[in-house]
């Protein structure tokens, strides 16, 4: 049986970080849940892959955009989050990855890429890499 999304994003202070991450964006959710047994058949846990639908984006998004002016909210890309808004709005499904090495991040992208990526970037330690 599937296991229910956390309600939750990852965030430190606050603000979204998922370090050690991938957030993806696929074409919809049930792509988005597809690609999700297929990672956990390709031997990533359940607690390593999170499926977030697209109303859970849109609804901590435009709370986060709420939230703007609030000091905890300082670092928080503004930007980023508008992305993340726009392609939920389009219908976009999402899932947050756990794979901190690189070797996971590679093996992540390439079970999940057939399932209609739009989107794939990894939050590292200090920086933000594209993947898709």
């Amino acid at each position: 049986m599937a296991k229910a999304a956390r309600a939750k994003f990852p965030t430190s202070f606050g603000v979204f970080s998922p370090t050690g991450h991938i957030v993806m964006a696929l074409k919809d959710d049930a792509s988005a849940e597809r690609a999700r047994a297929a990672l956990l058949a390709a031997g990533f846990g359940e607690d390593e892959v999170t499926h977030h639908t697209r109303d859970q984006v849109i609804a901590e998004a435009e709370k986060s955009k709420e939230q703007e002016a609030s000091p905890l909210q300082i670092g928080q890309d503004v930007a980023k989050i508008d992305e993340y808004l726009a392609l939920a709005k389009d219908g976009c499904g999402f899932l947050v990855v756990h794979a901190p090495e690189e070797d996971r991040t590679k093996r992540a992208m390439a079970v999940v890429k057939p399932f209609g990526l739009k989107f794939a970037e990894k939050y590292n330690r200090l920086t933000l890499e594209e993947l898709a």
